[in-house]
């Protein structure tokens, strides 16, 4: 569902003047395994007559079953940082695009599992299309015994921690990580935050506390108050669900106060996932 407007979403933040598109985007999935011998008469294997779970299209963003492998097969510059935040060491992983041109840069906020392998595949996708991710462990020294995400042995656990961080909290350390990607040699000075679930309202909710941000990608999660939406400068893309019954009634009052206070919100593509 997610990468059937992962595509649509960089477009939009491409209108959005965030970056020039450096490649383009194709929206149709890989062929599955054997479909192409089958094309010309040889044995489609058994590829052919599942569902495809192992196949990942270069241009879109892996799937839960091709997140770890995209992660370890990965041929981009990477690396995990350790930005200074206070008296914590804020535990990121960076994602660089191909060549050494100065790049946009994408902020990932993640969902409510917390920084796992497919955030860092999210984070893959955004470099291959010519983006630096920053990807921050919001739970860093959160964990048990002062660790971070990886320290926690249960995803229910990691997911409690989510929920009970202060929202304050959250936007302070992302803003920590979008200023030290900011000075990053290959930046070129812009930026963008790119959220999914729990992210998605982080990311709109830090579309409101970054005046200079210049642009946000909201994929699900809830939409800030009205007041919080008054603040808000760069242009808001919104995906999520149309029957969700938690989300959509926050998402139709924030495109009516939007559109009343003339800033740019776009969640017209919203029907495509529903």
């Amino acid at each position: 569902m997610f990468v059937r407007v992962f595509s649509i979403a960089i477009t939009l933040i491409m209108i959005a003047s965030f970056a020039p598109c450096q490649k383009t985007l194709a929206a149709a999935q890989a062929p599955e395994r054997g479909t192409q011998n089958a094309a010309r008469g040889g044995d489609a294997g058994r590829g052919a007559r599942g569902g495809g779970l192992a196949n990942k299209s270069p241009d879109l963003p892996a799937g839960a079953f091709t997140a770890s492998s995209t992660v370890a097969r990965t041929t981009l510059q990477h690396e995990w940082v350790d930005i200074p935040f206070g008296e914590v060491r804020l535990h990121t992983w960076i994602e660089y695009p191909a060549g050494a041109d100065k790049a946009p840069v994408v902020i990932v906020m993640s969902h409510e599992a917390g920084l796992d392998d497919w955030m860092r595949a999210i984070a893959d996708q955004l470099a291959s299309h010519g983006f630096i991710a920053i990807a921050p462990d919001i739970l860093s020294r959160r964990g048990p015994n002062g660790g971070n995400v990886d320290a926690f042995k249960l995803a229910a656990d990691v997911i409690q921690a989510m929920a009970e961080m202060p929202q304050i909290e959250v936007i302070r350390r992302y803003k920590a990580a979008r200023e030290y990607a900011l000075k990053l040699p290959r930046s070129n000075g812009k930026s963008a935050s790119f959220g999914i679930g729990m992210g998605g309202a982080d990311s709109f909710q830090f579309a409101a506390e970054v005046a200079d941000l210049n642009a946000a990608v909201v994929f699900y999660g809830t939409s800030p108050a009205d007041s919080v939406l008054a603040r808000i400068e760069p242009p808001v893309a919104g995906f999520c669900g149309a029957d969700d019954a938690r989300v959509i009634p926050t998402v139709k009052r924030a495109e009516a106060t939007m559109k009343r206070l003339g800033k740019a919100y776009d969640v017209g593509l919203r029907i495509l996932i529903s």
